[in-house]
């Protein structure tokens, strides 16, 4: 026999209380729509948003150069004022880290690979790029090492800690100002959709109503879009941060990122400063892989890429080390879009490292669809990121 229901309240249903489920719940709380989230987690933002490291990407993710990039240029763009309305709701300012990221090369090979085969797609994305030499890197940042023969700047990309944007999102959604109701602790085991509306069972066997539902569930996702499961995986990412002794703001003044190969092995060092001196080191790749333990192989990989590219930050002593899963997609871009027969429910996933960096713009997408506000600019948007090309794909 069927639960009973939760009392009927909302609009929307989202799953998932992770950075984007978070995000399009204070969207569509700004646009007067009646809101429940329920997410699994003790608190909002357990999940991939409180493994991410925070990069605010344009450029550096293959992934956001291509189709993505007018998605990921209408992110950017909207990223201030979106930080602007999230502070003014819950209390919380998120400093931003703006001097961008800087990508060098360790040697002439990958110096020849980054003119040849990477700058031609900077080129043609609608982002700036700098090409720098090797004194212009040091002199960025000093203590990057004396091995980097030159690189780029990539001015346009930003820096935050996404700890502190999930703390001011979540406070946002909980301040009781807005038409949000929350159910934490509480795990989603499936979805119903029918021409009057969505249910949602619960693992207590309760079940919420509402007119339409929201999949934002990260790599859990697939659960609820049985027509996309097989494009869904997880991608876990190790990182742990360091602080430079005695520093209590950012150390540095951009994050830095290389592709390194040695002994016939590939490292992909990250660095994000952080506001109170720490700085945020990883990260590696690992798709179809669904534990969040942190390994000590991982950590020895990461700390052997940030030795060959800032042999200082190599000897900071260690502080908190995670793990987490981000929502893989077959082809790295994010699911946005009507994904059932009734047009009830709206699959946001799939963002594959990059739900930090579009938040704002899934939230503005998502809402649309909801509304069914959505414009010219909207569309071309929600044509990048349409559901069924991946079913295109596979047919």
């Amino acid at each position: 026999m069927m639960g009973p229901r939760v009392p009927e309240t909302s609009d929307v249903v989202i799953i998932g209380g992770g950075v984007i489920g978070c995000a399009i719940a204070h969207r569509l709380a700004v646009r007067g729509v009646r809101t429940t989230v329920v997410d699994a987690g003790q608190r909002l933002g357990l999940g991939a948003s409180d493994a991410a490291m925070g990069g605010i990407l344009t450029q550096t993710e293959p992934a956001c150069l291509g189709p993505l990039s007018v998605v990921v240029k209408r992110s950017r763009d909207l990223y201030p004022l979106w930080l602007g309305e999230v502070a003014e709701i819950s209390g919380i300012r998120v400093p931003v880290l703006n001097g961008g990221d800087i990508q060098v090369a360790l040697d002439e090979a990958e110096m020849e690979r980054l003119e040849t085969k990477v700058l031609p797609r900077w080129k043609n994305s609608p982002f700036a790029v700098e090409r720098l030499t090797a004194a212009d890197a040091r002199s960025l940042e000093p203590l990057l090492s004396e091995r980097v023969v030159g690189g780029f700047l990539l001015p346009e990309e930003l820096a935050l800690d996404p700890r502190v944007l999930m703390a001011a999102l979540a406070t946002a959604v909980l301040s009781g100002s807005t038409p949000i109701r929350v159910l934490s602790a509480v795990r989603a085991t499936g979805l119903r959709t029918g021409p009057r509306g969505v249910e949602v069972e619960l693992h207590d066997g309760r079940r919420v109503s509402a007119e339409q539902a929201v999949v934002a569930a990260g790599h859990l996702s697939g659960v609820f879009l049985p027509r996309h499961r097989d494009h869904l995986f997880p991608i876990k990412g190790v990182a742990f941060d360091v602080r430079p002794p005695g520093a209590v703001t950012y150390p540095l003044r951009h994050h830095i990122f290389a592709e390194i190969t040695e002994d016939g092995r590939e490292y992909f060092p990250y660095l994000v400063p952080r506001h109170d001196g720490r700085v945020a080191v990883g990260v590696t790749y690992e798709e179809n892989v669904g534990d969040v333990t942190v390994t000590t192989a991982a950590i020895e990989e990461i700390r052997r890429g940030v030795a060959a590219l800032m042999p200082k930050a190599a000897t900071w002593p260690v502080g908190r080390r995670w793990a987490g899963l981000r929502p893989g997609s077959a082809d790295h871009m994010p699911i946005i879009g009507h994904v059932d027969d009734h047009g009830r429910v709206v699959a946001a996933t799939g963002h594959s490292g990059l739900g930090v960096t579009l938040a704002p713009v899934t939230a503005e997408l998502v809402a649309a669809l909801v509304t069914r506000t959505a414009d010219a600019r909207d569309e071309e948007l929600l044509a990048v990121c349409r559901p069924d090309r991946l079913l295109a794909r596979r047919s």
